[in-house]
């Protein structure tokens, strides 16, 4: 199993014996000595971070940002702005066929980004100028070193390595319930010219959205906002009267009794009652005017069962909502029995973030009273500025949603739980298991955030870093985006390995910054100038 970290003061020695092995017997910078160990002149300063094969340590660099750098010292000049310096990039040779560089790419850009400077710069060794390219290195000056040791001085930023050939080929795998992994049509759309919203294109983009979207979630009447879920809820509490009953099913079951608080609106809150079973005896007990649920609780990835509340507003004609925010395109739902249903682009319907979805049994009704913006009768067909190229995309990406793709998302799950459970990891899996969210809670001695990090410089992003998630050391791996069985097998099986041989703390080591790269198996030849 392939680790990455921040060297401690107790891998020192194994530092100085690679730093030998590299830079001394491999690449002649320094003379050999009978302790076959080179300690660093900068040692003192340098952050390590190193690569570790089950304990054994197989790659390294070396980061500093005090001057003079080394380069400096050599007599280069280094670019304009804050940086920081890399030296001693070192993989051991049986690993420079696998994804070890990529992994140290990657901590060297979230140090930089940390540390808020400009970038990297680095002495290249002149062998390998076409991988040091492909990752958005570039020269800044002359080469320097020996005839035996040729290094050319290069920098790399953030924004050069995302413009790299291998961040377009290796972007980072989304394993997110948003933002999640779009389609290369998808993404194409949105890097267009937008349109006016007030033209006839506009208009017949947004009908053509809102018509498939009706029939995906079969009520008659969608309302586009541009904004997310938050909005919709907003727009939806402000159409509720009367007193009415929200369900708790948790984080996002606290977040509509928020809505509700802030819209004025008079209710009673009720729990599920074991798993997702709705206790409609105590709903009955408060004769509501109006139900309010989330369908799926993102934050446990468990489902509501909705057939309670269809029978309820058949017996009673009571108002339903339903956040399906986490819900819709993960699965086929008949929402006709609701009054109000909202969901988001951003998620298991495959779009970039920014559009929300109110769908409605009845056409929305005019109310002066509310604020313009909740006032959903306006939105006919547009009633303020709107992203022409996200509906586009949305439209894109509705025609890709067909019900073969909806169903992977259930086929996807199984893989991933079924490699889990092969790994002999303890799972617990009711009949409300959402398809498209898993959570797996960590044992108190085990770190999510460790655990979250490690996926990340493997180049897969999971859910670890949201407050809810920390408090219960939990991490969450969603299917909602154009990922694979093969994606869910793989990240299945470093969980597996990791809970199995990991033997930290809750403790993390202070990194959390988003992915820079994606799963690749990029090879690495030589180190970099000592």
């Amino acid at each position: 199993m392939l680790e990455f970290r921040r060297a401690t003061p107790g891998d020192a020695e194994a530092i100085h014996r690679l730093n030998y092995e590299t830079f001394v017997e491999e690449i002649p910078q320094h003379h050999s000595n009978a302790e076959r160990r080179l300690v660093d002149r900068f040692h003192d300063t340098n952050t390590y971070w190193i690569g570790l094969a089950d304990g054994q340590l197989v790659a390294m660099c070396a980061i500093r940002d005090e001057h003079p750098f080394s380069l400096e010292q050599k007599g280069v000049t280094l670019p304009p702005g804050e940086w920081i310096e890399v030296r001693l990039l070192a993989v051991t040779p049986a690993y420079r066929n696998t994804r070890t560089f990529a992994g140290l790419m990657r901590a060297m850009l979230m140090e930089a980004t940390e540390r808020g400077v400009e970038g990297i710069v680095i002495s290249g060794t002149i062998r390998e100028q076409k991988l040091y390219r492909r990752f958005g290195f570039t020269p800044f000056a002359e080469a320097v070193g020996t005839a035996e040791a040729l290094y050319v001085p290069m920098q790399l930023t953030r924004s050069g390595f995302m413009q790299s050939e291998t961040a377009r080929i290796l972007r980072p795998k989304l394993l997110l319930a948003g933002p999640v992994e779009l389609s290369s049509q998808v993404r194409s759309t949105l890097a267009v010219q937008p349109l006016s919203h007030r033209s006839a294109e506009a208009s017949r983009l947004l009908h053509s959205v809102q018509s498939k979207l009706s029939d995906l979630v079969k009520l008659p009447h969608v309302y586009t906002l541009l904004g997310s879920g938050t909005i919709a809820n907003d727009a939806v509490a402000a159409q509720l009267i009367g007193r009415g009953v929200i369900i708790d099913t948790g984080e996002f079951g606290h977040r509509l009794i928020d809505h509700a608080e802030r819209a004025g609106l008079e209710f009673d809150v009720v729990p599920l009652s074991g798993g997702r079973r709705l206790d409609l005896e105590q709903i009955e007990q408060h004769e509501p005017d109006w139900i309010w649920t989330v369908h799926c609780e993102t934050s446990t990835g468990r489902m509501v069962d909705l057939e309670a509340l269809r029978h309820y507003t058949r017996k009673y004609g009571t108002m339903i909502a339903i956040d399906a925010i986490s819900a819709v395109g993960t699965k086929l739902t008949d929402y006709s029995f609701a009054h109000f249903v909202t969901f988001v682009s951003g998620k298991a319907l495959r779009n970039a973030p920014g559009l929300a979805f109110v769908a409605m049994k009845h056409r929305a009704v005019p109310n002066p009273s509310i604020p313009r913006y909740l006032d959903l009768a306006g939105y006919d067909p547009i009633a303020f500025t709107q992203s022409v190229p996200l509906i586009q995309a949305m439209d894109i990406a509705l025609t890709e949603l067909t019900d073969v793709e909806i169903a992977t998302h259930q086929s996807k799950l199984d893989v991933f739980v079924n490699e889990l459970l092969r790994r002999g990891v303890p799972l617990e899996i009711g009949d409300d298991q959402a398809p498209g969210i898993f959570s797996i809670t960590l044992p108190e001695n085990l770190s999510s955030l460790e655990l979250g990090l490690q996926l990340t410089f493997h180049g897969y992003q999971v859910q670890y870093e949201s407050s809810y998630l920390r408090r219960a050391n939990c991490l969450q791996v969603s299917t909602m985006g154009w990922t694979t069985e093969r994606d869910m097998q793989q990240v299945a099986t470093y969980i597996g390995t990791w809970l199995q041989k990991k033997t930290a703390t809750r403790e993390s080591d202070g990194v959390r910054h988003g992915n820079l790269g994606g799963p690749n198996d990029e090879s690495f030849d030589r180190g970099v100038l000592n």
